[in-house]
């Protein structure tokens, strides 16, 4: 009995500082006004030594949520939501069918932006949060915070928030 004790208590000291990647946006959805700046925030943690690549994309919306967030959602997008609770047609599709883009990347102190967003004001402050320093109407949409690190290649490496511009 003391050595199946024993063996746990090794198993659990080996594995006790073995911590897998794991990414958090404490943000779900966040709505902002149009030309003002917004922060996009997210968090992780790895249990890797080698410094994190750190990549912020955009997903358009599947369709406009304009009318929805000023409560004009069309008939047919209520009735298929009511029936999966879990779906949502403004967020739920496939990449084919909306517009995906890298917005930024981070390496080290070094950001460098994506084709669509260059000659704009956005950067990664702090370790991961994406700063919009003057919203467009395109910037509707999904933004994912997409956490790569070479070697601790286990656990939640990406976290979402949905960002809505409004007038």
């Amino acid at each position: 009995m003391d050595r199946v004790v024993l063996g746990w208590l090794a198993l659990f000291w080996l594995t006790a500082g073995v911590e897998s990647l794991q990414v958090t946006v404490p943000d779900k959805r966040k709505v902002a006004m149009l030309f003002q700046p917004a922060l996009l925030r997210c968090h992780f943690s790895t249990s890797s030594h080698r410094p994190a690549v750190v990549q912020w994309k955009f997903k358009s919306y599947c369709q406009d949520r304009m009318g929805e967030s000023l409560g004009m959602s069309s008939p047919r997008a209520q009735s298929l939501s009511k029936r999966n609770l879990e779906w949502d047609p403004y967020l739920d599709c496939l990449d084919s069918r909306r517009t995906v883009r890298v917005v930024a990347s981070k390496q080290g102190s070094t950001v460098t932006l994506g084709d669509f967003y260059r000659g704009r004001e956005i950067t990664i402050v702090h370790d991961a949060d994406l700063h919009i320093g003057k919203l467009v109407w395109g910037d509707s949409g999904l933004y994912y915070c997409v956490i790569t690190t070479p070697d601790d290649l286990e656990g939640k490496s990406e976290g979402s928030v949905e960002l809505l511009v409004l007038e």
